[in-house]
């Protein structure tokens, strides 16, 4: 990262840049900590799969009803620095009113409230935030910040999620498993508390004229919808959101009930695919600045169904970390896509209300698939399908994967490329060839730094890394 951030030549934008780059980190240690974990969390207080449904549905309702207002507040405050100082903390303090209120109830309706409230709380800064992030990273190297930026993240992530796997294995089978989870999101209180000190030390360039005050834009926005190509990208954003959201409020339960991982092995199964999309992005990152975001939406899109269709199928755990490795690595380039392509297909004074207006229909999306499939999990259970493990799960993960393929096939034409980029080698070539390639030359790299050593030298590479290059390309 520092390496990237050296070649901008404002002094104000590198700190604020490397700033967020810490403020990435700090939340991904929230992250990791509390959000990862709190289906397990609920599930704890009794939760089935229905009340698992209304955690993730809720939550995602609050953060589409929180796009819509945080775009109405941007608008009339035009203090995006401040909204954002203001709602980060109070996310911080979400997690002990989380915990608090669990301990005190026993309910797991008390933690979809509470959960749902701090992600409400801490989404109202989201569009004022994406505009404000836009203003400070130069156009040319968007991919290689973010996908750099959440590598980072990444890191912290798998750092947090490691170290609360190895405490639940501890604590697990001394009853201490409440004790863990307490400890956790007191831990996640404080990294989050942090994190508005670094979010403080960015600098807030003043807001992009073309908005009247008080005006979100969000109108233009969907009316916008119907007319162009951008609208048939928010169409299957939208849809292929609520055929993914059938499934993770049903895994949870499926591998913690009816496959019977311990809190250890869920953690490292699902920590597989959080951290590697975070670190794959620093690889999907310069490929979209070179290729462009619809053909990396093509690439990764096109391999979504694979994972639904591999839930319904794997039983062991290597299986399962197997599926989450990949599984990660199109995430990464997927998500990454997504936003970046909306960046690049809206004006600079109408980032804010396109991006609310965007995260409040996809969050719609996923609270309506959050609920069915824990509906459908829940009617799905009433059939004795022996052929099938306890809970007929795999049902719902099959759906999933099918829409997701329908959705694919159905949309994927209907928009295309907004940016002049290069001609785009064939797809074997971003999944097999590039990462090869990256592998062999990392693998030189320490063969080379190895013989280096040995004679009391450096490699012309280990040199350029001691000088802050972080080696991605």
């Amino acid at each position: 990262m520092r390496a990237l951030l050296s070649t901008i030549p404002d002094r104000q934008i590198r700190r604020s840049l490397a700033a967020s780059t810490v403020d990435a980190g700090l939340w991904a240690l929230m992250f990791g900590l509390a959000e990862y974990f709190i289906l397990p969390f609920a599930i704890h207080f009794g939760a089935g799969t229905v009340e698992t449904g209304l955690v993730s549905g809720m939550g995602q309702l609050g953060v589409a009803a929180a796009q819509l207002a945080g775009a109405w507040l941007v608008a009339r405050l035009r203090r995006r620095k401040a909204l954002a100082l203001a709602t980060t903390a109070v996310h911080a303090l979400s997690w002990l009113a989380v915990l608090a209120g669990a301990a005190l109830t026993g309910d797991p309706l008390v933690i979809v409230v509470g959960y749902a409230a701090g992600l409400f709380a801490t989404s109202l800064a989201g569009p004022g935030w994406l505009s404000w992030m836009n203003d400070l990273v130069p156009e040319t190297m968007r991919g290689a910040f973010w996908g750099k930026r959440n590598a980072v993240a990444g890191l912290a992530q798998f750092a947090a999620i490691g170290a609360a796997g190895l405490g639940f294995r501890w604590a697990e089978p001394r009853g201490l498993t409440f004790e863990a989870f307490a400890l956790y999101f007191s831990l996640a209180t404080v990294f989050r508390l942090v994190g508005v000190y670094a979010i403080s030390r960015q600098h807030e360039p003043p807001m992009p004229e073309g908005l009247e005050r008080g005006r979100t834009g969000l109108g233009e926005f969907f009316r916008s919808l119907p007319k162009g190509r951008l609208g048939r990208f928010v169409a299957y954003g939208a849809l292929t959101t609520f055929a993914v959201n059938l499934l993770p409020p049903v895994l949870s339960v499926h591998l913690l009930k009816s496959v019977g991982l311990s809190y250890g092995e869920y953690t490292a199964v699902m920590m597989a695919s959080m951290v590697l999309s975070f670190v794959a992005m620093s690889y999907w990152g310069p490929l979209a600045d070179r290729f462009g975001n619809y053909r990396i939406l093509v690439l990764c899109g096109g391999a979504l169904p694979i994972m639904g269709f591999g839930w319904a199928l794997v039983r062991s755990v290597p299986a399962m970390l197997a599926l989450q490795v990949f599984s990660g690595f199109v995430w990464a380039g997927f998500n990454l896509a997504t936003t970046n392509f909306i960046f690049d297909s809206v004006h600079r004074s109408r980032v804010a209300p396109s991006m609310a207006g965007w995260n409040a229909i996809n969050n719609l999306a996923a609270f309506a698939g959050s609920l069915s499939g824990g509906a459908i999990a829940a009617l799905a259970g009433r059939f004795e399908l022996p052929f099938l493990l306890p809970g007929n799960y795999a049902i719902v993960f099959a759906l999933s994967g099918l829409v997701r393929l329908v959705v694919f096939l159905a949309f994927i034409r209907g928009f295309r490329e907004v940016r002049a980029v290069e001609p785009s080698p064939p797809a074997i070539h971003f999944f097999v060839y590039q990462p090869l390639t990256l592998l062999l030359t990392r693998f030189q790299f320490i063969a080379e730094a190895a013989r280096g050593g040995t004679r009391g030298k450096a490699a012309p590479e280990d040199q350029a890394s001691r000088k802050g290059g972080d080696g991605v390309e």
